[in-house]
Parts: structure tokens; C-alpha cells; sequence
């Protein structure tokens, strides 16, 4: 474990880290499931949707499908499981659209932000739709915090994939020692970071456990306020 260091740079993460991803998607969901009238309108097809959607962002993880059919294949899996003739495309333009409209915050996230980009390069990376993510950016206007935004959808690369965070590294100008990767996601962010070169950072905001037993994170967090002993005394 690194000790008191401080970064020049941070990666960091959009969904569950930055957004609260887990309530815009429930209530996303959840309209979405009103305009189509679903048969079965409880929290167990919401459970049955999360199952599917988790799977097939393992696949798009793993270069397995493109983004164009993870937007519709989830929901057509989704449809067809619970027995509703619907148009997956339609019901993945209705909640994407909710979704879009969505930007609710992660408790300091605002506060945080400001003050590490006073003392340090910032940028936003995350495996989002664009669509999604460039709107919630807009309506929470954290955007101006970052030098830069990396969305995969617009990049044709996901992380943990190296050259999501090579990209990274080549737009702060700096080497992946001096930028601290920070995310909530063992796979995608921490072991991404790991495996590029990048000291990691796991914010544990809603999680037990970490998932992975041959490595682990350089630092773990609770609150994002924690981050604040990263950035370089001065202003």
C-alpha cells in the first residue's frame, strides 16, 4: 500500500462514484416499465432486468458484443423472459431517455471535485452510453471540472481494456504513477487501473467486500471526501 501520496492527476469514475447510478436506473426502469405497462409491474422484474443487464455489461467488459447491441439486446432477452411482446428498441429508447434526464449526485461528490481540480488534472472516464452520460453531465454541470471526458461508447474502447487508460494517461500529459484511478468497480475501474499501471483507488460507497483475492486495491474509501488527502498542498 502506497502512503501519503499525492497525485497530480486523477481518473476517475462516472457511475457509483461520481453519479448515483443505482437510483437513476431503479427509476428509469420503473417509468419505462409504466409507459409499456408490463404484465408483471413489481420489484421482481426489476430484479430479472438487473440479472440480464449485468451479464451483458460483462460481455460488452470482455469485447464480447458492441454497444449498439448491449442497448438493445438487454431489453430483448429482458421482454422475452418475462413474456411481453414488446419493441426492444422502443423500450430501450423510452429508458434511455429517462434515464438521460437523471443526474443525481453522490453525497461531497460537488464539493470534492472543486477542490481537487483546484490542485490537480482531472478527468472523467466511464464506460456509460453517451447519449446517458453527456446529459447528466450538462444538467449537474460537473463537467467543468475536468480537463477531459472519456466516454467508451465514443472511443470504441471499454475499460479495464489498457488502451482506455493509455488514452487517459496521454490526454493529463502524465505518466500513470502520477494519476490515481479511482471508480467502484473491481473489474472495470480497479483492475483496469491495476493492470495499465495506475495506483487504484476503490470507493466502497454501497459494497461489502472486494471481489478479487490475488490483488487488491492501493487505497479503499468510503466517502468521497477521503480524496482530499490525495491532492498536492497547494492551490
Amino acid at each position: 500500500m502506497y502512503r501519503k501520496r499525492k497525485f497530480r492527476g486523477f481518473l476517475i469514475d462516472a457511475d457509483n462514484t461520481i453519479f448515483d447510478f443505482d437510483r437513476s436506473e431503479h427509476e428509469a426502469f420503473y417509468e419505462t416499465a409504466q409507459t409499456f405497462k408490463l404484465p408483471y409491474y413489481d420489484e421482481s422484474i426489476y430484479t430479472t432486468y438487473k440479472a440480464i443487464n449485468d451479464n451483458i455489461w460483462r460481455k460488452l467488459e470482455k469485447g464480447e458484443i458492441e454497444w449498439k447491441q448491449l442497448q438493445v439486446e438487454r431489453f430483448r432477452i429482458f421482454l422475452t423472459t418475462i413474456g411481453k411482446k414488446a419493441d426492444p428498441e422502443e423500450f430501450s429508447e423510452e429508458y434511455l431517455n429517462n434515464l438521460s434526464k437523471k443526474a443525481y449526485l453522490i453525497p461531497h461528490s460537488v464539493e470534492v471535485l472543486a477542490f481537487l481540480s483546484k490542485r490537480a488534472f482531472l478527468i472523467l472516464g466511464t464506460n456509460g452510453l453517451a447519449k446517458v452520460q453527456r446529459s447528466r453531465l450538462v444538467r449537474s454541470g460537473i463537467e467543468v471540472f475536468f480537463q477531459d471526458i472519456i466516454i467508451s461508447e465514443e472511443i470504441g474502447i471499454s475499460k479495464p481494456s489498457p488502451a482506455f487508460f493509455k488514452i487517459a494517461s496521454g490526454k493529463l500529459h502524465l505518466p500513470p504513477y502520477e494519476i490515481l484511478c479511482v471508480g467502484d468497480n473491481p473489474a472495470s475501474d480497479i483492475l483496469g487501473g491495476y493492470q495499465a499501471g495506475f495506483p487504484t483507488c476503490w470507493f466502497a460507497y454501497k459494497q461489502i467486500a472486494f471481489t478479487y483475492r490475488d490483488f487488491k486495491p492501493d487505497y479503499v474509501i468510503n466517502d468521497l471526501r477521503d480524496l482530499k488527502i490525495f491532492a498536492p498542498d497547494f492551490s
